[in-house]
């Protein structure tokens, strides 16, 4: 079974395109406003995990996860129940006065129990501490080897990865598969032929993380390393700011300031401060505003096709 996601625009913008998930556990690593879109979208065709709902706020945990468990049939003793997520040792606690944490460890004890074939859950590690966080990924993972097909849609490309590393970014051009590797790929030999880059390397908390060249917004130099911007996040590069730009200009991609080099598709607007002062306005998530030169204006509206 797979989750269907159907466009959908706003004008002639694209919000969300359509895309296809296959069974399994899937990230989708998007920004608030696309995945309100997609739980919106799919409410009605899969299960939805929402934090507290089917929570009596009176009972103790213990007597949430008996009811629940006789009313779904699970077949595993109470205890061992309730020690899978990480509770026993605030099981005679009503629901009312559990830390927020512990909480939201148990509302996902319906999800759980009743999920279907398909399931969607947001921001699957917001709120929790270390300890529920562990628990958390152990609960996910459970169902995941009950061969549903599972969306994570997170805001925090990190915390997708305590659980799966088969993860897409959303723009309005489509999801895009995002790589992870732990190390850097091999040298190429000296004596191979030139072929265009196809990947942008990048460092993010030990990963190694790359990008398609139309992904990338924008890229900067921030205190002598080049920062690759992309859908509203800095990601380093242990490339120099030279470097990329004769990586990137096959691209469209522009040198329109010293510390600045932009993808051109991403421009919107050439802004006039002054006789001497100009700004380029993005066409990305952030509405970027990044400095142009006052001497690359004249090549920079050749290349764009503007007078």
């Amino acid at each position: 079974m797979n989750i269907q996601i159907n466009e959908v625009k706003e004008g002639s913008h694209t919000v969300v395109p359509s895309f296809s998930f296959e069974a399994g556990l899937t990230g989708v690593y998007a920004d608030i406003k696309r995945t309100q879109v997609i739980m919106h979208q799919m409410k009605h065709k899969s299960y939805l995990h929402c934090t507290n709902e089917g929570l009596a706020p009176r009972l103790t945990v213990e007597e949430t996860f008996r009811y629940h468990r006789d009313l779904s049939g699970y077949q595993v003793p109470l205890q061992e129940m309730i020690a899978s997520f990480g509770l026993q040792h605030v099981q005679k606690t009503k629901v009312k006065d559990l830390s927020e944490s512990h909480r939201n460890c148990l509302s996902f004890l319906p999800t759980f129990l009743y999920s279907g074939d398909m399931l969607l859950i947001e921001e699957p590690f917001d709120r929790l501490d270390e300890e529920g966080r562990q628990v958390m990924i152990q609960l996910i993972r459970k169902l995941a080897d009950k061969q549903k097909t599972i969306l994570l849609l997170g805001y925090n490309l990190e915390e997708l990865l305590f659980v799966t590393e088969d993860i897409y970014r959303i723009d309005q051009s489509g999801f895009h598969k995002m790589d992870f590797n732990s190390e850097p790929a091999a040298a190429a030999e000296q004596e191979q032929p030139v072929i265009k880059i196809e990947k942008i390397q990048t460092k993010h908390e030990g990963k190694t993380i790359l990008f398609n060249p139309p992904e990338i917004d924008y890229v900067e130099s921030v205190d002598g390393t080049a920062q690759v911007n992309v859908a509203g996040k800095g990601y380093n590069c242990t490339l120099t700011l030279q470097e990329l730009e004769k990586q990137l200009r096959p691209y469209g991609f522009y040198r329109c300031h010293r510390s600045y080099i932009v993808n051109l598709q991403k421009v919107r607007e050439i802004i006039t401060w002054t006789k001497n002062s100009y700004s380029l306005k993005l066409n990305d998530r952030e509405s970027s505003v990044i400095p142009l030169s006052r001497a690359k204006l004249a090549e920079l509206k050749e290349l764009l096709g503007v007078s």
